[in-house]
């Protein structure tokens, strides 16, 4: 890296290519940013709406408790 850069940022076919002064950043801090731009990437192209996603939620949410209510519950 030259001088005092702390990114570039460069294109190579498809692919970005960003190269970082690795003494500026923490590798945990850097992966996670990199996880909630994955995930910024996957809603952008979602099709699910709103309405869906509460449903979904509300099933995921039903399943763990009926996984895990005995840990809880004495019957």
């Amino acid at each position: 890296m030259m001088g005092s850069e702390i990114y570039n940022i460069a294109m190579d076919k498809n692919d970005i290519v960003v190269r970082l002064n690795g003494d500026l950043f923490d590798r945990e801090e850097l992966t996670k940013l990199l996880d909630y731009l994955e995930l910024e990437s996957l809603r952008k192209r979602s099709q699910l709406t709103e309405a869906q996603a509460a449903e979904l939620a509300a099933e995921i949410k039903q399943r763990a408790w009926e996984n895990t209510r005995q840990k809880f519950v004495e019957e």
